[in-house]
């Protein structure tokens, strides 16, 4: 019996291709006997017939305000892919942490399957609040109800290419690995938990920086230390040394325009001041707080700090003694 796992943003690939991924493992399109236990499942979402998405609907004309018309596809151009899954009886929740840990930053909100004794099974991968947030901050962000105006959004259609395939293998390979010793690293296993756990937290709340910012300081801050050496200087300090170890480092100025002296270790202490702000219960003046930079707005901060952090995880599951050391100094 097959378990299927929905990735819900996967929109650009061929549906009359498959893509073997390991053994016992395919990205294909659902098949058509599973296509309504899907559709079936996505109702409790607000995923209905009236509900704009990519998956049934194409871009036809893009319009001058920034939203798109868009027209029906054809039945056998739907694009609603899975994993398929062949091995074994036990939903694997690596499959959709490894998902999730690639720069794609991909989102399967449950798996399924369907079976003759007991019917269909759903595994939430992170919840059933993670994907109800999802769906929902997704249909606040695409749709401008007073205008009637679907927006789509360039994250709303990804693709999966080979180099995809390549970089899930590895972080699935370092999850897999790090389940062999993550007794050793309580810290990094509670962190790598914690990511997972923000998903419920709705990209709108300005509690979703403070929850990454309390994610880093999991992984790299020791609180016993002289205060003197602050969390907002341990975090600069440390975020940049694992910067610099990374193959792809974090350009700052690919994401934010500001003067040449900005670096990361500055945008974190910008933003570790906004979180405190927010953790303090004080008035919010998100432009005030981060004026450094030129024309930001939260929504491209919260997406900074997540590259981040994943980027942090990735690391310390690769190097957990490392990490583990660099929390202490």
């Amino acid at each position: 019996m097959p378990a299927y796992y929905y990735i819900e943003d996967l929109i650009d690939f061929d549906v009359n291709s498959e893509l073997e991924i390991e053994k016992g493992l395919v990205l294909k399109a659902v098949p058509s006997e599973q296509l309504e236990i899907l559709k079936g499942l996505l109702v409790q979402f607000g995923v209905t017939l009236f509900y704009f998405n990519l998956h049934e609907q194409k871009v036809k004309k893009k319009l001058e305000t920034g939203g798109a018309n868009l027209e029906k596809r054809e039945n056998d151009d739907f694009r609603y892919f899975v994993l398929e899954h062949s091995l074994g009886n036990q939903y694997d929740l690596n499959f959709a942490r490894a998902l999730q840990l690639m720069g794609k930053d991909f989102f399967v909100p449950f798996g399924f399957a369907k079976s003759s004794k007991i019917g269909v099974s759903i595994k939430y991968s992170f919840e059933q609040l993670s994907a109800h947030t999802y769906f929902n901050d997704k249909s606040i962000i695409n749709f401008d109800k007073e205008k009637n105006q679907f927006y789509p959004k360039t994250w709303d259609a990804k693709s999966f290419t080979p180099d995809d395939k390549t970089e899930f293998l590895i972080i699935l390979k370092l999850l897999r690995d790090f389940e062999n010793v993550k007794e050793n690293y309580v810290h990094i296993s509670k962190a790598l938990d914690d990511f997972f756990k923000i998903n419920e937290i709705s990209n709108k709340s300005v509690f979703k920086i403070v929850s990454y910012i309390a994610c880093l300081e999991l992984l790299l801050v020791d609180n016993g230390m002289d205060r003197l050496k602050s969390i907002n200087i341990q975090l600069q300090s440390k975020v940049n040394l694992i910067n610099n170890r990374l193959e792809t480092p974090i350009v700052v100025s690919n994401f934010f325009n500001g003067p040449d002296s900005l670096d990361l270790g500055t945008v974190i202490g910008k933003i570790y001041n906004y979180r405190s702000s927010i953790a303090h219960g004080d008035f919010l003046d998100f432009e005030k707080k981060l004026k450094v930079f030129e024309k930001v707005t939260y929504y491209d901060v919260l997406m900074f700090l997540r590259i981040i952090l994943k980027q942090t995880i990735l690391f310390a599951l690769k190097e957990p003694q490392l990490i583990t050391d660099l929390k202490r100094c």
